[in-house]
């Protein structure tokens, strides 16, 4: 299932949204103890306009519990939209993001709300009529009600528009083969990062191809990253880094310098090869953990065409421990597949 994981707090600066109004100082101080949890926080989802190309809810998280409490805002608006009964793919932002700050959480005083307006037409293929359900799906709060709408006629979903900045292409060698890179907005510098990042993460790709076909009964770091093993479960990795291989080694791939969004990355699930490059990656070491390199193949993981992960965990304790609890999930986890590839 696709679900909407935009940041609550770009949402609300974006529209205007009212918000609880706290000091300076508690804005900026990070959660503590005795302040920060769950407990006692509800959502709900409300339809607001329904147009030829919008189809806005509303979704209010309320602080029922008598203490102030910090939510994760990415964590918080999560939403499943379904037609008809069937879950509506998500085509929205898929973000590789940077270690919570103070900045990233949301303080709701007792009794509070925080809300926000979305239009799901942003995110989602609306484009046939049925009876869409909305309702929150993130387990930071307690679902008190969803919505329901019925549509006679099909949504326009919002265009993107390619970026604007200056573009340069470049044929460069990698790992077997040669992959075209075209670079959007890029410095000097970070061209150069670019063309080795892209080089080192076909060669993870590869050498993650290469262990998997040495150990097709999985086991060892297959285990680690993706849980118990199951036919099913080690054909889709499998699957997944022979087209990011592909990727890699023959494609046109585009890396956009533009943004000044504080994560490592992000792409649209269906805009394949395009990467978004924000802060937090270039900062990143070339390989190893949270590399450059492997965020590469986190962002190409999301990818429809290479088999379209989600990111149900961030971090390689979650991820591991996502491994244990839910192989499913962990398959279609783009963190998984990151640790995995840069563990080669």
């Amino acid at each position: 299932m696709r679900i909407l994981r935009r940041p609550l707090w770009v949402a609300c600066l974006a529209i205007g949204t009212a918000v609880p109004m706290v000091s300076a100082a508690e804005a900026n101080a990070a959660p503590t103890a005795g302040t920060t949890g769950i407990t006692g926080i509800t959502a709900t989802v409300q339809i607001g306009r329904v147009t030829g190309d919008a189809l806005t809810v509303r979704f209010t998280a309320r602080n029922m519990s008598a203490s102030t409490v910090d939510v994760l805002s990415r964590d918080l608006s999560v939403l499943a939209v379904t037609r008809d009964g069937v879950p509506v793919p998500y085509r929205g932002k898929l973000i590789k993001y940077a270690a919570p700050t103070a900045a990233d959480y949301i303080r709701i005083p007792a009794g509070g709300t925080y809300a926000v307006t979305e239009n799901l037409a942003d995110d989602y293929d609306l484009s046939q009529p049925g009876t869409f359900t909305v309702a929150p799906a993130s387990t930071q709060v307690r679902a008190t009600r969803a919505a329901t709408v019925r549509t006679t006629t099909g949504i326009r979903q919002s265009r993107r528009t390619a970026g604007a900045a200056p573009a340069t292409t470049e044929r460069v060698t990698a790992a077997a083969g040669a992959v075209t890179i075209t670079y959007r907005g890029c410095s000097s510098s970070e061209k150069t990062a670019i063309k080795q990042a892209v080089g080192d993460a076909a060669t993870m790709s590869t050498k993650s191809q290469s262990w998997l076909a040495a150990n097709p009964s999985g086991g060892g770091a297959y285990t680690t990253w993706f849980g118990t093993y199951s036919s099913s479960r080690f054909s889709r990795v499998t699957s997944a880094y022979s087209h990011i291989t592909s990727e890699l080694t023959s494609k046109t791939v585009t890396l956009d310098c533009t943004s000044d969004e504080d994560y490592y990355a992000y792409v649209y699930p269906d805009d394949p090869y395009v990467i978004y490059l924000c802060n937090a990656y270039w900062p990143a070491p070339a390989t190893g953990t949270d590399s450059k390199a492997g965020t590469l193949i986190h962002e190409s993981s999301h990818f429809t065409v290479n088999g379209g992960t989600d990111d149900h965990v961030y971090g390689q304790t979650a991820a591991r421990q996502l491994a244990k609890s839910n192989p499913a999930n962990a398959v279609d986890n783009a963190d998984n597949y990151e640790y995995f590839a840069e563990s080669r």
